[in-house]
């Protein structure tokens, strides 16, 4: 909306209704041009191009902060319940860095300077990797996309957010001798046939802890993966990581008779499992991840072996194989 109203001989003031504040109170674009009425009628044009912005006066006395709480709020339950939690943790950063700011007249150039020193402040008194903050800047554009399909902002501030280099980092992989090293220093461990299906099938943690009796094939020494397990809140996943991590993965003589002994230790004690998993902890949930996490730190330090995390196990399943000639197609269906 924008006005024009004469002042003088070729004098003009053109007004532009710019929408409300955070307060909610109006605002407005005044402009003195001179020149002919037609020339006027130009500018008026040209600015009202300049501010204009498709959403109503509720949208904008929104600020960025309210914004971000709502798109989390409408996002449950259309991702996985893992990804909201990242998404919620992310907000929190986000509000604190632009959180005030009102949605009208926001710019890229804003949003990336205020995230910058946000960030540059914040690591100089508390510890935040560079691959967490790109992942907030990913969150932050994904937020931003709906905002702009949805009509919030009118320009496509997503677009301008570059997220950090995060630096190569060249994770280690065991050689087929450090696994056997390993996994003969993991023997006697209560977690020793977690380990080993991690080492050897290329699981993930959630995958091998959501493993259930009933995707266990021990006739045919075969798995199913078809769930996985939010391992920060020992909660069943009803679906893996993608649709490609649904897949059967062959087992080893020596891991089938290792499971069958577990079922049989299983069924003596009596345990009785959610979900019939195959590990569970004494409350029948899915098993600690840190508890794993610690078996195969100690394990790593009996076998001498350099520090490396345990999705790195994932990695060296996959290296083995591409190194014996595997197709990469077949070692990424193999992994999932």
């Amino acid at each position: 909306m924008a006005y024009i109203r004469k002042r003088g001989r070729n004098s003009y003031l053109i007004a532009v209704y710019l929408g409300r504040d955070s307060k909610g109170k109006r605002r407005w674009h005044y402009e003195t041009f001179y020149g002919t009425e037609k020339q006027a009628e130009h500018r008026k044009a040209e600015l009202e191009v300049k501010y204009r912005r498709p959403s109503g006066p509720r949208t904008a006395a929104m600020t960025m902060g309210e914004y971000l709480e709502r798109w989390l709020d409408n996002t449950e339950g259309t991702v996985a319940e893992s990804t909201l939690e990242t998404y919620a943790l992310h907000v929190r950063h986000l509000t604190a860095a632009v959180g005030e700011m009102p949605l009208y007249g926001l710019t890229g150039f804003d949003l990336k300077t205020r995230l910058k020193d946000y960030f540059r402040e914040y690591v100089k008194t508390r510890p935040l990797s560079p691959a967490t903050i790109k992942g907030i800047y990913g969150t932050f554009r994904t937020a931003l996309r709906q905002a702009k399909a949805d009509g919030v902002i009118a320009d496509d501030l997503a677009a301008s957010l570059k997220a950090p280099r995060v630096p190569h980092k060249e994770r280690r992989v065991l050689t087929p001798e450090e696994l056997v090293r390993l996994l003969e220093a993991a023997k006697g461990y209560k977690h020793y046939l977690v380990i080993r299906l991690l080492a050897l099938t290329g699981m993930r943690l959630g995958e091998v802890l959501g493993l259930r009796w009933q995707d266990v094939d021990l006739e045919r020494g075969v798995l199913t993966v078809r769930q996985s397990v939010n391992v920060r809140r020992r909660k069943p996943n009803d679906r893996p990581k993608t649709e490609a991590s649904v897949r059967q993965l062959a087992l080893d003589q020596e891991t089938v008779t290792l499971l069958a002994a577990h079922r049989r230790e299983q069924e003596k004690n009596r345990v009785v499992a959610l979900q019939g998993l195959v590990f569970s902890a004494t409350d029948g949930r899915p098993l600690r991840e840190m508890a794993v996490r610690r078996t195969f730190w100690r394990v790593l330090k009996r076998a001498r072996l350099a520090h490396i995390r345990v999705h790195d196990l994932r990695h060296t399943a996959g290296s083995i194989l591409l190194d014996t000639g595997v197709p990469l197609a077949t070692v990424a269906a193999f992994l999932g």
